[in-house]
């Protein structure tokens, strides 16, 4: 068995390198770039950062097309002397001249545009592989070393201008590629800039300040207010108010009590802060976000292996083209007209566009997406979602608000058993985080007074979940006690108390929720809540029918309650679901209908969101490693789901539309360039026009962004 190779990334725009298998660049030493753009700005920028490289390869570039400009002026006397000839020494003398000016010209644009190009070359080569580069310079260096033999001999004629204009077009689009992938994948710098480079650290001496790349676990920090919190901790010395709203999408600031976690990259907003660090600096949720990004960029979809297994065979075949046109040129027209048509189908051919085609759109979308705070795990998901025909909703925390109101307690007559409620409530209710659990629990604190003498039931032990259904505990006499739903009751066989009985069933009836309490062999109490429905259910809901999707939800309430909830938002409810039947549902409209999005809070609904075509889990802020779903929310902002939808099917169509333009480019383009009627120059501009097209069509989908409704969050 090999070891498997790590992923690796270009030195200078960080995004995946490609080809099917990218790891295979890592035989060979030194740094990696995914393009010969990249290649070249890094090589002329060295480290001058990202604004130097960019004026630094301009100003290179600049020089080149001023040699360029010249060497066209030459030829074009040179041309003139061709179409009206005159006799005598001093023209033929004025000729040479200009040939010895071309050359003199052209050959440092040969070094200053080629260089880059002979390196990227070399490279693939040492690792086995056939490089367009190769294809280019061996068109460009034919062009060249013509040239020079025909300005050495004083006879025949000579292609500098050809060469010159194909590295300065050549270089110009792959610059443009390489800054459209830079722009594509900036989203993990704007998160990295969330973060401060230097933090003030507590001691026992005093304060520190020290790069944020020190920060130990349990080291004492201090933030200032104004200043944004550099790692994950505990707060340790008073409440402080804290704006979370790059990381949950609320707006209002929150307070956090001593004792309380915060997440790096938020604001401290008033007071002097102290916390104790609990994460490294890159340890973090912003850390494992952004790293989460990053490996999300490297996992290929459907049309990106589309687009490398074309690639794979696309370049020997060009290469076998381009021979055959020299070959035939050569024959029926001379040497000339040979070389211009092979170095015509060399640049028509590039697969600039194609290789481009998908993984641009593909991060531009990754990158839109982790801006309004959306984390999604792969492109494959994107292309998923696209096409999906069906997308279920998880009730209780996904359409509801996750705080249910206790409306209502029925407890029996038997007011000794009743003034144990609270203790009960609280033993077994601190067992589980689901909402209903919680809501009772924070009652039954309230009711129980520190002083008071602790009653027999608060020693309920061994206490267990039962998925979808409760909790059961042991009482001191080893006498089963169990809090959940009617369905949890009915399943261990606990009878109802009589007095309680018909309330219960009433409240079912008006589509109430039911949370029960059982012990000494009986239900006795009954707990009724209320939930209050997201604000953005109704429109969120119409949007999602409107982009052509059956929208269903799936509760384990009762079918009353279920019933209640599809009069109030006119889509299909299915009630009385555990964890396996919403499964089932899922497959069901798999088959029926194709693929399906299940939508919910990752953890209780974590099977249904695996077994769907998409998982979509909500509130994902403070456990980025729910790995039932694809995609993740920060924040319960439900006016994300059908954005994302719109984002992702923007994104195929792109993608279809660059993949088609790519290949129709290159089918017309080379068949052009082997019947001889496409002139070098004129193929090196249209690959940069066919690479400024894809590019300009995958960064156009930043207009898909509809900032009215769905914030961008990171670095607002």
């Amino acid at each position: 068995m090999h070891a498997e190779a790590p992923d690796r990334s270009c030195a200078f725009c960080g995004l995946p390198l490609p080809g099917r298998d990218a790891s295979g660049f890592g035989n060979a030493e030194g740094p990696h770039f995914c393009c010969f753009g990249c290649r070249f700005a890094a090589a002329v920028a060295q480290d001058s950062g990202e604004k130097g490289q960019l004026n630094w390869t301009l100003a290179r570039l600049g020089l080149a097309i001023f040699l360029s400009m010249n060497v066209m002026v030459f030829t074009m006397a040179l041309w003139t002397q061709d179409a009206a000839p005159e006799a005598g020494s001093f023209a033929d003398t004025l000729s040479g001249i200009f040939r010895y000016l071309c050359l003199v010209f052209a050959l440092p644009v040969l070094f200053l545009l080629g260089g880059p190009l002979f390196e990227d070359a070399w490279d693939h080569l040492r690792q086995g592989r056939l490089s367009m580069e190769l294809l280019l310079l061996t068109g460009v260096a034919s062009a060249y070393g013509y040239s020079v033999v025909s300005v050495l001999r004083n006879e025949g004629h000579i292609y500098f201008e050809v060469g010159c204009m194909v590295l300065v077009l050549v270089t110009l689009g792959r610059w443009l590629e390489a800054r459209g992938r830079l722009q594509a994948g900036d989203v993990i710098s704007l998160l990295s800039g969330l973060l401060p480079d230097k933090v003030r650290r507590l001691t026992d001496s005093g304060t520190e300040e020290c790069p944020r790349q020190a920060i130990c676990l349990g080291d004492r920090l201090l933030i200032r207010p104004g200043e944004r919190i550099p790692c994950d901790g505990v707060v340790l010395n008073h409440p402080a108010t804290v704006d979370e709203q790059f990381l949950t999408g609320e707006s209002q600031p929150v307070v956090k009590q001593p004792g309380a976690t915060v997440c790096g990259g938020t604001l401290n907003l008033e007071s002097d802060l102290i916390l104790e660090a609990t994460s490294t600096a890159n340890s973090g949720v912003l850390g494992r976000f952004a790293e989460l990004v990053r490996q999300a960029l490297f996992a290929r979809g459907r049309y990106q292996r589309l687009a490398d297994r074309v690639t794979a065979v696309f370049l020997p075949v060009v290469g076998v083209l381009a021979g055959t046109a020299f070959l035939w040129h050569s024959a029926m027209t001379g040497l000339d007209a040979g070389l211009l048509s092979a170095l015509a189908v060399l640049l028509i051919a590039c697969p600039c566009a194609l290789g481009i085609a998908t993984p641009l759109a593909i991060s531009v979308a990754l990158g839109e997406a982790a801006r309004a705070g959306i984390l999604v795990r792969s492109g494959e998901a994107l292309e998923q979602l696209a096409s999906a025909k069906a997308v279920c909703f998880d009730k209780t925390g996904t359409l509801t608000t996750g705080k249910p109101r206790l409306r209502q307690i029925l407890t029996d007559d038997d007011s000794v058993m009743a003034g144990h409620l609270p203790h009960l409530a609280v033993r077994l209710a601190a067992a589980s985080t689901h909402p209903y659990c919680q809501a009772i629990l924070c009652w039954a604190e309230s009711q129980i007074c520190p002083t008071e003498e602790q009653s027999g039931f608060s020693l309920v032990t061994k206490v267990k979940t039962v998925p979808g259904l409760g909790l059961v505990g042991e009482s001191p006499d080893a006498s089963p006690i169990a809090l959940g739903s009617p369905r949890l009751m009915e399943q261990f066989g606990f009878p109802w108390v009589a007095s309680i009985l018909n309330a219960a069933r009433q409240a079912e009836d008006a589509g109430q929720s039911l949370t029960c309490l059982a012990w000494s062999g009986k239900v006795r109490a009954c707990f009724i809540f209320d939930e209050d429905i997201r604000p953005e259910v109704g429109r969120v809901l119409r949007r999602l029918r409107e982009m052509g999707l059956v929208v269903s939800v799936l509760t384990g309430d009762h079918p009353a309650r279920a019933e209640q909830m599809r009069k109030l938002l006119g889509v299909e409810v299915s009630g009385g679901l555990l964890p396996e039947d919403k499964v089932q549902h899922v497959e069901e409209l798999q088959t029926s209908l194709g693929k399906t999005v299940m939508i919910g809070d990752g953890l209780n609904d974590a099977p249904a969101l695996a077994k769907s075509d998409v998982g979509i889990a909500l509130a994902c802020g403070t456990d980025l490693a729910r790995e039932a779903a694809q995609v993740c929310l920060l924040g319960n902002d439900l006016r994300q789901i059908p954005w994302l939808v719109g984002l992702s099917q923007a994104t195929v169509r792109t993608i279809r539309g660059n993949l088609f333009w790519a290949f129709a480019y290159n089918t017309l383009g080379i068949a052009l360039a082997m019947t001889g009627l496409l002139n070098p120059i004129l193929a090196a501009l249209a690959m940069v026009l066919s690479s400024g097209v894809v590019l300009g069509n995958s960064l156009g989908l930043r207009r898909h962004l509809w900032r009215g409704e769905t914030p961008c969050l990171v670095g607002s």
